[in-house]
C-alpha cells in the first residue's frame, strides 16, 4: 500500500510540476505577465489544495480512504487534462485549481493510512518511502516531460487530425493527464487499512474545533512546525518552479536538455538519500532522541543552504547541477521528517484533521515560492535574465527563517504533554 501510495503521488507531481518546463511557451501563446504566470503555477493549484484539504481532511477521519483516493486520481487528471485545453488565463487558472483539489485528496489519506500501518518508532522510514515520490516525483515529471518535449517541441503546433491543430505544450498535457485514469482503479486492489482508532464510533470523534483546542494547548509546536514547512516548502517550489526557466534564459537550454538534465539530478541525490534519511530519525528517536525529527532540520537546512544559493551564482550549468544535487539532497529528509513529527504528536482519530490543516497551511508555500521569486525578479532586478539572483536571494533568506521556526517548533515539541502511548 505504502509503495503504491508512492506511486500515485509520483503521478500527482508529474501533473503538478511537469507545466514548469514550457512555462514561458505558454506565457508567450495566452498573453500572460510573468506574476500571472507564477500564479498559474503556484497560486491557483495552491489555493484549492489548501482549502479543499479541509473537508476532506474531516472525511478521511471518517470514511473510506480508499474511495477518496480514486475520486482525488480522477479528477486531478481530468483538469490536467483540461490545462491542455484553455485558451487564455482565466481557463488555465480554473484548470489548475481543479489539478489542486484533486490533489488535495492524497494527503490526508496516505498521512492517515501510514500511520494506522506503522507503530511510532518505525513511522519515519515509511514516510520517507511516500516522500520518495514526492521528491521523485518531480524529477520524474522533469524527465517525462523533457522526453515528451523532445517529441513535440512545446512551442510549435501540430495537425492532430483534420481541423484540429495543437501546441506542443498542449498535446503533453495531454499525455500526462490521461494515465491517471486508469491507475486510480486499482486502489481497490488493496484493503481498507484498520484505523487505531476503529472503536470509535464516526459520530463521536472530534470536528475541526476539537482539533484547533487541541493545537491550542501546543501552541508553540504547531506554529513553529507549520510556518517552518511553509518557509521550507516554499523553497523547493521556487527551485521546481523557476530553475527551468534559469537554465533555458541564463544558460540557453531547451525544455527537453532541462527535463533531463536537471530531472536526473533532482530524481538521483534524493531517492538515494531519502532511506537514509528516514532510517536515521527512526534510529535516534528508538535511542531516547525524543526530539530528532525537528533536530534534523537544524543541521540539515543550514548544510543545504551554501549549494543551494551557489547553484544559481556560478558560471557554468554542470557546477550550477552539481551544486542543486548536493542541496536537494541534504534537504531530502524534512518533509518525511516533519511529517512524522506531526503525526506522531496527534491521536489517531485527528490524523486526517491535522493533515488537512498541514496542507492548507503548507499550501501557502505554492504561492510564497514561485511569486516570491519573480516579484524579487521583476521588482528588485527588474531583469529577466537575472532569474538567478533572485532564486538565490529567495532561496537563503527562506532557509534561515524555516530553521529559526523549526526551533521554536522543538522547544514547544519538548514542553508539550505526550500524546498517550504515541509519544516516546
Amino acid at each position: 500500500m505504502v509503495m503504491f501510495i508512492t506511486l500515485l503521488t509520483i503521478l500527482s507531481l508529474l501533473d503538478r510540476n511537469v507545466i514548469a518546463l514550457f512555462l514561458d511557451d505558454i506565457r508567450a501563446d495566452l498573453q500572460i505577465s510573468e506574476l500571472q504566470a507564477s500564479f498559474i503555477y503556484g497560486g491557483a493549484f495552491a489555493i484549492t489544495f489548501s482549502l479543499m484539504g479541509l473537508p476532506i481532511g474531516w472525511a478521511v477521519d471518517r470514511f473510506s480512504r480508499r474511495k477518496i483516493i480514486f475520486g482525488g486520481v480522477g479528477f486531478w487528471s481530468l483538469s490536467t487534462i483540461a490545462c491542455g485545453l484553455a485558451t487564455g488565463f482565466p481557463s488555465m487558472l480554473l484548470a489548475r485549481a481543479g489539478v489542486g483539489a484533486g490533489e488535495a485528496a492524497l494527503v490526508p489519506s496516505a498521512h492517515s493510512i501510514i500511520s494506522d500501518s506503522f507503530q511510532p518508532k518505525s513511522r519515519t522510514l515509511p514516510f520517507a518511502f511516500y516522500a520518495m515520490g514526492q521528491k521523485g516525483g518531480a524529477g520524474v515529471a522533469l524527465l517525462v516531460g523533457g522526453a515528451l518535449a523532445a517529441l513535440f517541441n512545446p512551442h510549435v503546433s501540430y495537425e492532430i487530425a483534420p481541423l484540429i491543430v495543437l501546441r506542443g505544450w498542449q498535446i503533453i498535457l495531454f499525455a500526462i493527464g490521461l494515465p491517471g485514469l486508469a491507475v486510480a482503479i486499482f486502489i481497490f486492489a488493496f484493503r481498507e487499512t484498520a484505523r487505531s482508532d476503529m472503536h470509535t464510533a464516526a459520530s463521536e470523534r472530534p470536528g475541526y474545533f476539537g482539533y484547533f483546542g487541541f493545537m491550542r494547548g501546543r501552541w508553540r509546536y504547531f506554529t513553529g512546525l507549520h510556518l517552518g514547512f511553509v518557509m521550507f516548502q516554499s523553497v523547493y517550489i521556487a527551485i521546481m518552479g523557476a530553475t527551468p526557466s534559469f537554465f533555458a534564459r541564463v544558460h540557453g537550454w531547451t525544455p527537453a536538455e532541462t527535463g533531463f538534465w536537471f530531472g536526473a539530478v533532482i530524481l538521483v541525490g534524493p531517492l538515494a538519500s531519502l532511506p537514509i534519511h528516514g532510517w536515521m530519525c527512526d534510529h535516534l528517536l528508538r535511542r531516547g532522541v525524543r526530539d530528532v525529527h525537528l533536530r534534523y532540520q537544524l543541521i540539515m537546512l543550514p548544510l543545504a543552504l551554501l549549494p543551494l544559493c551557489g547553484a544559481y551564482l556560478v558560471p557554468g550549468p554542470i557546477l550550477s547541477l552539481s551544486l542543486l544535487g548536493v542541496g536537494m539532497t541534504l534537504i531530502a529528509g524534512s518533509q518525511a521528517a516533519t511529517t512524522a513529527s506531526l503525526q506522531m504528536s496527534v491521536t489517531g482519530d485527528l490524523r486526517g484533521k491535522a493533515a488537512s490543516v498541514w496542507i492548507l497551511i503548507g499550501g501557502l508555500s505554492s504561492l510564497i515560492g514561485p511569486s516570491g521569486v519573480a516579484l524579487i525578479n521583476q521588482k528588485v532586478f527588474a531583469n529577466s535574465s537575472m532569474i538567478g539572483q533572485s532564486l538565490a536571494l529567495f532561496v537563503g533568506c527562506s532557509l534561515l527563517v524555516a530553521a529559526l521556526l523549526f526551533e521554536v517548533a522543538r522547544r514547544g515539541f519538548l514542553r508539550s504533554p505526550n500524546v498517550s502511548d504515541e509519544l516516546v
